[in-house]
């Protein structure tokens, strides 16, 4: 072997840029849960890691404008089961199911710990992480997402669900690719251009109707956090004002004490993807910050 000496400089530092970016490439994995196969992306080497968790019937390619942050650390980008390259069989598509796959990627990829960075749907699949796993998760993101709050009363319950009993299931209707495009569609800011809105309406269409159904019906019926039911590790919660709804600030701050809470006006749901840089600068700057 060459030792450096007679290895000329200008070599050297090519081999080590080479190396460099060799590092950053991302290695393709698929880990098992319940017997299906479930893709993901995998940056970087450590315990610690930055895991990126889309929504709805969306995949990891949505976060590909946090390419220079995952690209400079220990980071996870998951498939979740039934989207994506992850399998899709038959099955109930409930938040457990995807928590645990989360999970079982965690444990595939060598990571110990994770900062869950979660959009839409993905925040309450990141929330039921950290219910079942705590010791797993160091802090989360919370992007234009919810954690449901319990209804006051059996009343209140009862009224909610007969609300969103039609729309749930337009889902199992032949026409449900109406409602899902109608749905996509109120996704959208005047910042979301027409490129991204072909290509957001594309990927999300291409969810087979069992996946798109169930998982939204189970979406709405998760449990909500019990009295009393709190977390003391940072969260950080980004909303776009247009689905900011009242009290959802205090809601999420009697859950997550440690809560920074910023609202984007004039964002769509799809902020990370319309602002990549503006993401890019907050989420760099709480994942930079000492915990508290």
């Amino acid at each position: 072997m060459l030792s450096q000496e007679v290895v000329p400089s200008s070599v050297m530092t090519r081999m080590s840029t080479i190396c460099l970016l060799l590092a950053s490439v991302a290695l393709g994995g698929d880990a098992k849960y319940d017997g299906s196969r479930v893709h993901y992306e995998s940056y970087g080497k450590g315990k610690d890691a930055v895991v990126f968790i889309h929504g709805w019937t969306c995949d990891l390619t949505f976060w590909r404008g946090q390419e220079p942050v995952y690209r400079n650390q220990r980071a996870l980008l998951i498939d979740l089961p039934g989207h994506g390259e992850s399998d899709k069989p038959e099955v109930a598509y409930t938040q457990e199911r995807f928590a645990r796959a989360v999970e079982a990627v965690m444990r595939n990829a060598g990571v110990e710990r994770g900062v869950l960075v979660g959009h839409s749907m993905g925040g309450p699949v990141a929330f039921t992480v950290l219910r079942l796993f705590p010791d797993k998760v160091k802090g989360l993101v919370l992007i234009d997402s919810f954690i449901p709050a319990a209804p006051k009363n059996d009343e209140e319950r009862a009224k909610q669900k007969a609300q969103m009993a039609p729309f749930l299931a337009s889902f199992r209707a032949p026409t449900y690719k109406e409602t899902a495009t109608k749905m996509i569609e109120s996704m959208f800011s005047a910042k979301t251009t027409p490129e991204q809105r072909e290509e957001i309406r594309s990927k999300m269409s291409t969810a087979p109707q069992h996946v798109m159904a169930s998982a939204i019906e189970e979406m709405f019926s998760m449990d909500p956090p019990k009295t009393g039911e709190s977390y003391k590790i940072p969260v950080l919660a980004i909303q776009a004002e247009k689905s900011n709804r009242p009290g959802s600030e205090a809601h999420l701050r009697t859950i997550f004490p440690n809560l920074t809470y910023n609202v984007w006006s004039d964002a769509g749901h799809f902020l990370m993807v319309e602002s990549p840089e503006r993401f890019n600068r907050e989420l760099s700057e709480f994942l930079a910050a000492p915990s508290k």
